[in-house]
């Protein structure tokens, strides 16, 4: 449909879809895999205690195990040739090395049962289950941090189709291990899930590692300069602010919520509607390393905004369609996710109130990509420091209303933050765009 109404960008819309699917699924994949393997979990010998275990497990190791989710960008932006390659691989590995000890120095130290049995205040049977699922997702982050590195290197040399194969493998993989563990060691419980994610990403490592060992000749040009350690750093330490926020915004979303009336309904029907709206929002989701590859590849900034706004509206259509349709929206909500009449109401309410927003986060993105991609992280600090700010004002103002439904509480501070991520990111992404576009035109 692209490609019919702008015939000028044809080449750039089959690059730039080639990139944005297999991207948006690798940032999703985990949406994928956990259904699955807490399918089996659920069957195990201690169903509740598999599954709750491996979620703190899990909670706690996405927390301590934070670079993994920008190494990727970083990649993308710093990867020009095999010298700039080398440089950043060797940052990846000290990444890794240093995301390895921090979670050891939690899963295998005391630390770990002061977190599950005295900060969670969890039983005892539930903390055993957490811990030892933790050991096992120690290996867990380390190739996460490694899976990241190797995909982006994959998207900057259009080798797009390495992602999907390892997305596929790590589905199979999960599904067959917690399959094969259910079977034969069904008493492992929480760390069924534990080791077939962390298999998952191995072999994912391994599939990657392998096609790129087949890369193009052209691929491995030389000539530009190879980037400093301390330059890469700099440019990290910002990007790992940006990841931090999102750990701290539904905590803060929960204590709002938990104050209005009806605070339990209205946690629910959030969670739900959220996670809808978060299966929804995947073609979204690939924005910004689809942008930064494209940027890398000298597309036309112009096109690549064009690009990402369609995507952007495409995403919204049917997310619109589902909130304004009571046929659907009740199928959904209370024939699938088998919401009692309440629950589903709000979820329904909260859905309408989110439903705007994939045009604003593919501007964010976009505009993201573009500071990221002139090297000058700064404007993503600005970026996540007025988010943050907005938020806690939101969240502490939203006391005031303690006659409000809950759930309009949680959907409106989480639209009104992301909206106004988004305005902020066009604000500080300006001028990175515009040298974009000069560089370009050059």
């Amino acid at each position: 449909m692209l490609q019919r109404f702008f015939p000028r960008y044809q080449g750039s819309i089959r690059r730039s879809l080639r990139l944005l699917g297999p991207a948006a699924v690798n940032v999703s994949a985990h949406e994928w895999i956990t259904p699955i393997v807490a399918a089996f979990m659920a069957r195990s010998l201690d169903p509740e205690g598999a599954v709750a275990g491996y979620a703190l497990a899990l909670s706690v190791a996405f927390f301590l195990t934070l670079p993994r989710l920008r190494i990727q960008a970083l990649t993308l932006v710093f990867v020009e040739d095999n010298k700039s390659w080398q440089a950043v691989a060797a940052f990846t590995m000290g990444c890794a090395g240093v995301v390895v000890a921090v979670i050891s120095a939690v899963a295998f130290t005391p630390l770990s049962a002061i977190i599950f049995s005295d900060l969670f205040k969890i039983e005892e049977s539930l903390a055993h289950e957490a811990m030892g699922a933790l050991k096992v997702l120690t290996l867990w982050g380390l190739f996460s941090v490694i899976r990241g590195h190797l995909y982006g290197v994959a998207l900057r040399f259009e080798k797009a189709s390495l992602l999907w194969l390892g997305a596929a493998t790590g589905l199979v993989t999960a599904t067959l291990v917690s399959l094969f563990l259910y079977n034969f060691f069904p008493e492992f419980n929480a760390r069924i899930g534990a080791i077939a994610v962390t298999s998952a990403v191995i072999l994912e490592c391994a599939v990657a590692t392998i096609g790129l060992l087949y890369r193009r000749t052209s691929d491995l040009k030389t000539g530009g300069a190879r980037p400093t350690q301390r330059r890469i750093l700099f440019f990290f330490i910002p990007l790992l602010f940006a990841a931090l926020l999102p750990s701290v915004t539904f905590p803060l979303l929960n204590f709002a919520m938990a104050r209005s009336i009806n605070p339990e309904l209205a946690i629910t029907a959030f969670t739900l509607a959220f996670g809808v709206f978060s299966i929804m929002s995947i073609p979204a989701n690939g924005i910004q390393p689809a942008s930064l590859a494209l940027f890398g590849l000298k597309e036309s900034p112009q096109f690549v905004r064009l690009f990402a706004v369609i995507i952007g509206l495409l995403t919204a259509i049917p997310m619109v369609l589902l909130a304004l349709s009571n046929t659907a929206s009740d199928w959904v909500f209370g024939t699938v996710l088998g919401a009692d009449d309440a629950v589903k109401i709000m979820s329904i309410q909260a859905l309408q109130v989110l439903m705007l927003l994939p045009p604003w986060l593919a501007l964010e993105q976009l505009y993201a990509a573009a500071i990221m991609s002139n090297k000058e992280p700064r404007g993503i600090v600005y970026i996540n420091l007025g988010r943050l700010i907005l938020l806690l004002l939101l969240v502490f103002g939203s006391l005031l209303l303690d006659s409000t439904e809950g759930v309009l509480v949680g959907s409106g501070i989480m639209s009104l933050t992301l909206f106004a991520e988004a305005i902020f990111a066009v604000i500080f992404g300006r001028s990175a765009f515009s040298s974009l576009r000069s560089r370009y035109a050059n």
